[in-house]
């Protein structure tokens, strides 16, 4: 589904992501962890070229977004990103347009969908995410897990073949994540192409096919997450695993 290859981003002077390799195969679920400014968010938004790669190749389904001088033209890198929807950790839902049309917008402007369409799917999809009762209500008239739960839909709506998290529960308050977790969940059931990053170990070692754990730009170490998460095989994949699931053990007594 996404192959990534010798994927390099700078800003400036400062190299971010340093020769990525990767690939997404139909139907995986990938997490990728590691401490912050390793790279994580940059690579997955390199994904669906939200950034552009400052040099190597990204394909999703076989098709560049590049073409074969190498450069980005706007309708390609527009027409395979509708193949790609995209969670963020920050809802940026309308705040003057009810949960529903939230959803409808993109439809309607990039699917070319009659409203009347978007408004069938964007029921279906609200539904789907378990919040019937609140699709007239506005982004302020709703809890922090609701917005993001309205965020999932809108990105299903367009009916993606792969779906991309960043973070997307680390805005919550603690007890309004599990009911975003449970939407995540149940489309790796459905067997949604999926990577996440994300900070919460214990649901990236259920849900993951595949954990990659990212430190300074590089892709250290990758597995099945009991084998990552148990047997880390790289010294920093151990310190890193070992800081955020036993933080109890970094502790010093002064």
């Amino acid at each position: 589904m996404i192959e990534v290859t010798q994927l390099r981003k700078s800003f400036g002077v400062h190299e971010i992501l340093k020769g990525i390799d990767l690939t997404i195969r139909q139907g995986e679920i990938v997490v990728i962890i590691g401490p912050s400014g390793s790279g994580k968010s940059t690579l997955l938004r390199c994904l669906n070229c939200l950034e552009l790669p400052t040099s190597g190749r990204v394909k999703v389904e076989g098709e560049k977004f590049a073409d074969e001088s190498g450069k980005y033209n706007e309708k390609r890198v527009a027409r395979l990103r509708t193949e790609i929807g995209m969670v963020f950790q920050s809802f940026n839902l309308f705040p003057m347009m009810t949960s529903i049309q939230n959803v409808m917008a993109a439809q309607i402007k990039i699917r070319k969908k009659t409203a009347e369409a978007a408004k069938t799917n964007a029921e279906k999809y609200l539904k789907k995410v378990g919040l019937a009762e609140r699709m007239n209500h506005y982004p302020s008239q709703l809890s922090g897990g609701q917005k993001q739960r309205v965020a999932i839909a809108r990105a299903l709506a367009m009916e993606p073949n792969i779906m991309l998290f960043d973070e997307a529960t680390s805005a919550l308050d603690p007890e309004l994540v599990g009911e975003v977790l449970k939407v995540i969940r149940e489309l790796a059931d459905e067997g949604m192409t999926m990577v996440l990053v994300t900070h919460e170990m214990r649901f990236a070692e259920e849900i993951g096919d595949r954990i990659i754990f990212m430190d300074k730009g590089v892709i250290v170490e990758e597995g099945e997450p009991s084998e990552l998460f148990n047997h880390p095989k790289h010294e920093r994949t151990k310190r890193f695993i070992n800081q955020v699931l036993h933080p109890e053990s970094e502790k010093t007594l002064i």
